[in-house]
């Protein structure tokens, strides 16, 4: 029916607004050079997937191997960089635990955390960050944490603070508006060596996948975990979480400079045609 096709329509017209003219900006970090228990790959995850987010027109923040009040620092600078209506995205690769089912993302200067109580003032507290940067009212914000490897400290001792650190990262529950996707699935770790020897595993297949234009975030990530089960034998299974409130949500426009058309048939017909010009897509219905 004519109301039918209008609701389709202005669906469709919402696509398009939901993904183009608005302000796309990132921060990428890679922790790299821990003074205990050093990566080989997190400091290439943050550069590549800095050029191929600036490949799709966002304005990325790159930082590598920061200590605890730099890294502490550079995050909240870009939170308060955050305007309403953008589409933020945030890249961790490095070391990640949980304690007593908060996450946390380790700076490099981790020799200063020698006990469980240190986490909560020597590391980032993930929720903490993702509750102050959702005050910002951004469009979207995705997550994208490479950062369940395996760790250990060595001078970390249990008797100066209560329970342990888990391995992996906890399961969380997103604000609205928001997807989290994890390398690997709860409580698990994630390899750092992925098959061009330079990338952990689940940045390797982001990189393949994350920038293919117009496509839903959500269908470019169910690329990456298949990807990287298929490449670890289902050894690594990545992990998502997500609270999104507006449909086909997608990282890369369709095609620059492309326009919407909306085409009406005659009268007699109850049909309407959606036409993207250069031939995104075209619905008749």
């Amino acid at each position: 029916t004519l109301d039918t096709n209008r609701f389709i329509v202005n669906d469709m017209c919402a696509w398009v607004s939901n993904n183009t003219d608005k302000r796309k900006i990132a921060l990428a970090i890679g922790n790299k050079n821990y003074k205990q228990s050093p990566l080989d790959n997190s400091g290439n995850d943050a550069n590549d997937l800095s050029e191929a987010l600036q490949s799709i027109g966002f304005v990325v923040i790159t930082k590598t191997n920061l200590n605890h009040e730099d890294m502490g620092r550079e995050i909240d600078q870009f939170i308060q960089s955050i305007r309403p209506n953008d589409l933020v995205v945030f890249f961790f690769s490095g070391h990640g635990v949980q304690h007593e089912d908060i996450n946390y993302l380790i700076p490099c200067d981790n020799d200063r955390i020698v006990s469980m109580s240190d986490f909560q003032y020597r590391a980032t507290n993930v929720k903490r960050m993702m509750d102050v940067m959702s005050d910002k009212k951004p469009f979207v914000i995705i997550y994208l944490l490479d950062c369940c490897r395996t760790y250990s400290s060595p001078h970390m001792s249990r008797s100066k603070g209560t329970g342990s650190a888990a391995a992996g990262l906890a399961c969380m529950a997103p604000n609205a508006g928001m997807l989290i996707a994890f390398a690997c699935a709860p409580g698990t770790v994630a390899t750092d060596e992925a098959p061009n020897g330079k990338n952990g595993m689940f940045t390797y297949h982001l990189l393949k996948h994350l920038i293919r234009p117009g496509e839903d975030i959500m269908i470019s990530l169910r690329h990456v975990a298949t990807g990287v089960c298929n490449d670890t034998r289902q050894r690594q299974i990545p992990h998502m979480t997500c609270a999104l409130t507006w449909p086909h949500v997608c990282l890369a426009s369709s095609q620059k400079g492309a326009a919407l058309t909306v085409k009406s048939i005659p009268n007699n017909s109850s049909s309407t045609v959606i036409s993207r010009q250069q031939g995104l897509f075209f619905l008749v219905f």
